[in-house]
């Protein structure tokens, strides 16, 4: 895992580079400049996925999940970032979002992102198509708040048990692609800001949260 997480960071970093040089065309419209700013977006996510497999290699190794914690950094463009990309490559989906943070979150928000990016993709892999996504994040009366709702079928509860643990998927649904690395490492996020992640869902509507006091201790 190692060895292609860091294999991995040389084409990323090369793709990188051409849209930047892409980016300062003068000939570049504005439609051309909005789509390369995703792509450049996709490249930053893409590169936090490489470290999804390197932070479970790491928690494997006894080396624990490491955080940035900025309590000057706003949340809002990371968030915001990783919906409209998510939005750019899946434009079917209606994703709703609301965002309310009204005061400092000392936390590490490329970490949160990653948080937020992984739920966002479950939902879209799993949820109900016909049914719009709802983000909510809210940072108010001393908790942060981040849900991911989506309609569809519920996960049962035997399943929901497994949710985070690595390379699980849901046994109903066999042939879904991916690591199922996803929720554990943001169940590992979670833990390491001194939150919980917890996962509710019935016919109505599957809900992934996660809740952490805006003071916390240092780790």
């Amino acid at each position: 895992m190692a060895v292609l997480g860091h294999d991995l960071r040389s084409p990323l970093a090369s793709i990188s580079s051409g849209i930047r040089l892409l980016a300062r065309r003068e000939t570049s419209n504005e439609k051309e400049l909005q789509v390369m700013s995703l792509m450049q977006g996709s490249i930053l996510r893409a590169s936090e996925l490489v470290d999804n497999v390197l932070d479970f290699a790491r928690g494997r190794l006894g080396g624990g999940m490491t955080l940035s914690r900025d309590a000057s950094a706003p949340l809002g463009p990371v968030f915001e970032q990783v919906v409209a990309e998510i939005v750019s490559v899946n434009p079917d989906h209606d994703i709703e979002t609301h965002f309310e943070v009204q005061e400092p979150v000392d936390c590490d928000g490329v970490r949160l992102g990653q948080l937020l990016s992984n739920l966002l993709g479950n939902a879209v892999t799993h949820g109900a198509k016909d049914q719009p996504i709802a983000v909510r994040v809210t940072a108010v009366d001393g908790e942060l708040t981040i849900s991911v709702a989506n309609g569809g079928q519920p996960i049962d509860e035997a399943a929901r048990r497994k949710l985070f643990q690595p390379f699980f998927r849901e046994e109903i649904r066999p042939n879904q692609s991916g690591l199922g690395l996803g929720l554990h490492i943001a169940s590992e996020i979670a833990k390491a800001h001194g939150g919980n992640l917890e996962v509710t869902s019935d016919e109505n509507v599957t809900r992934f949260a996660f809740t952490m006091p805006l003071e916390t201790a240092e780790p």
